[in-house]
C-alpha cells in the first residue's frame, strides 16, 4: 500500500504536537485528544475535551470519519496503553488519512511519562499499522522518514524530539 505524503506529514505533525503536550503532563493527567486537519489553506489543530477520555476519543473519531471535501488529510492523536508481553506501556496513537487512501492507518509511539521515568522519554520508533497489521521495520522505513519530516515541521518539537530518545 502506497501512503500519500500528505497523510504521513500530517501524522508526524500530530504526533509531534501530542508528544509535546504529553511531555508536560503531571502524574495522572491524560492527553486531551487532538486532531491535525489539513485543508488547502493550511493546518488546523482541534482539541476534543469532554467529561471523560472515552467520550473525547469517540467524538474525535466520529468527526474524523465524516466526509468533508475541503479536507486533504487528517490525523487524530490520543493517549492510551500499548500491550506488550512485559505489560502495558503508555503510548500515543495517531490515526491518519488523506485523499487517495481507502482506509486510515495508525502510528503508535510508546513513551515513558515524566512521573515514571523522571523525564519524558520516547521508547523506540513509531510503529506503523496498516489494515490492522503492524508493518515490519523494513517496510515501514520510507513512510517513517516522511513521519519524521512531519515531526520536524513542528517548530517547538523539532528542537526537542532527539532529546526525548
Amino acid at each position: 500500500m502506497v501512503i500519500p505524503e500528505d497523510a504521513l506529514l500530517t501524522a508526524g505533525l500530530a504526533l509531534a504536537h501530542a508528544a509535546w503536550s504529553v511531555s508536560d503532563l503531571e502524574d495522572g493527567e491524560l492527553l486531551c485528544p487532538l486532531a491535525m486537519v489539513q485543508r488547502s489553506d493550511g493546518y488546523q489543530l482541534i482539541r476534543y475535551e469532554a467529561d471523560s477520555q472515552e467520550e473525547a476519543i469517540a467524538t474525535g473519531k466520529a468527526e474524523m470519519s465524516r466526509s468533508d471535501p475541503e479536507i486533504k488529510a487528517w490525523a487524530f492523536a490520543r493517549e492510551g496503553l500499548f500491550r506488550e508481553t512485559s505489560g502495558p506501556v503508555d503510548a500515543i496513537s495517531v490515526d491518519f488519512w488523506s485523499l487517495g487512501m481507502a482506509s486510515a492507518g495508525t502510528l503508535v509511539q510508546r513513551f515513558a511519562p515524566c512521573a515514571k521515568a523522571g523525564k519524558f522519554r520516547l521508547l523506540g520508533e513509531p510503529l506503523l499499522v496498516l489494515g490492522g497489521v503492524a508493518q515490519e521495520p523494513a517496510h515501514a522505513q520510507a513512510p517513517l522518514q516522511l513521519v519524521q519530516a512531519g515531526i520536524r515541521q513542528h517548530s517547538e518539537v523539532a528542537k526537542l524530539w532527539d532529546t526525548w530518545q
